[in-house]
């Protein structure tokens, strides 16, 4: 998987299409779980050839976790000198 800048300064990651399914691929079904009703809507990667992958708001949340959240400042005393 690669990543690579999209609109709204997220990444897209690049997904490998052998492992999705044809309603995967077509962007008719969640990349994750592979939900169909309601229609995944948020946009989370593309295949090599552009393509546009979705998932369902629950797996997106999963896998678009903003990075900030997990950096945690170091107390002054340890940092490097």
């Amino acid at each position: 998987m690669s990543r690579r800048p999209t609109r709204g300064g997220q990444d897209a990651m690049t997904f490998d299409p052998e492992g999705l399914t044809r309603t995967q691929r077509e962007g008719d079904a969640c990349v994750v779980c592979h939900k169909k009703w309601p229609r995944p809507r948020i946009r989370i990667g593309r295949l090599p050839d552009e393509a546009a992958l979705f998932a369902c708001p629950e797996c997106a949340d999963a896998l678009l976790q903003d990075p900030r959240e997990n950096v945690r400042p170091l107390p002054r005393r340890a940092a490097f000198f």
